[in-house]
């Protein structure tokens, strides 16, 4: 049995989307803290008695202290966001207006490579890029995938301060090994055969990350990069004060060109 809920927030005069997703017994993350009335209606209404983490951010963990206090079932995440989800966050101030902030928690680390449930065998696969801690889980049997946030658009423009556009493109060729074709995304819902969508995501960014590796070879700067590939800036760069911003994007291929000498 699976189940989505949608779940909706309107700030800055854009409309923002998060998925929960319901599998057997198990809850895929919890969503903001602003969205807490709606998924405490939730959690009430059907019967989960475990809850899994895609990662430690405040719009898929934001009610986990709610959880931990009022219904004391055990909640898992990778065990690189344990300690992540043990400090209330500090958020910059326009996903502090979005999702609020979340208070600490104590979630169990994941351990052993699968999830299992009444009818679902879940495959653990730790997937960082968007976050150090992110996992996409994998029923392969049934050919279908959660990917947390993995995907949300198949050609992104920009990226935020904490994001890695090599290390997410390394985490889609190790989410494109397994067998599927549906997927669950976190803020997109059920995507019939989206696999198609993160192949087209990775050959995207495979492109963008030879076209900026070429220019910086070639001596251009990274705002120069920037300018060339993308000379616009769109509303959501401006309200987050360009923590999301196409010079991230810029900035970690070249990072990771640098690393590899």
């Amino acid at each position: 049995m699976i189940n989505s809920f949608k779940l909706t927030t309107n700030n800055f005069g854009m409309k923002m989307k998060v998925y929960l997703f319901q599998i057997d017994d198990i809850l895929i993350d919890t969503g903001p803290c602003s969205q807490g009335k709606e998924v405490r209606s939730i959690l009430k209404e059907h019967p989960i008695k475990r809850v899994v983490h895609t990662h430690h951010h405040e719009d898929h963990t934001g009610n986990s202290p709610w959880v931990e206090n009022h219904l004391k079932i055990p909640q898992w995440i990778h065990p690189l966001g344990v300690k992540l989800c043990e400090e209330s966050t500090k958020l910059p101030f326009y996903r502090a207006a979005i999702w609020n902030n979340r208070k600490a928690f104590h979630p169990l680390a994941l351990e052993g490579p699968y999830i299992e449930t009444t009818s679902h065998r879940l495959k653990v696969v730790h997937t960082p890029g968007h976050a150090e801690d992110h996992i996409v889980l994998m029923d392969e049997k049934n050919g279908l995938c959660f990917t947390g946030d993995l995907y949300l658009h198949h050609h992104p423009t920009s990226n935020f301060s904490f994001e890695s556009v090599p290390e997410i493109i390394r985490s889609l060729d190790k989410t494109l090994a397994h067998r599927f074709q549906d997927i669950y995304c976190s803020h997109r819902g059920y995507i019939e055969d989206g696999r198609k969508l993160l192949e087209q995501k990775r050959e995207y960014l495979l492109r963008l990350q030879e076209k900026v590796t070429t220019r910086f070879q070639e001596g251009k700067s990274i705002r120069r990069i920037r300018k060339e590939l993308f000379p616009k800036n769109k509303m959501f760069q401006y309200a987050s004060f360009f923590e999301n911003s196409p010079i991230h994007t810029v900035k970690s291929i070249i990072t990771d060109v640098n690393e590899k000498g």
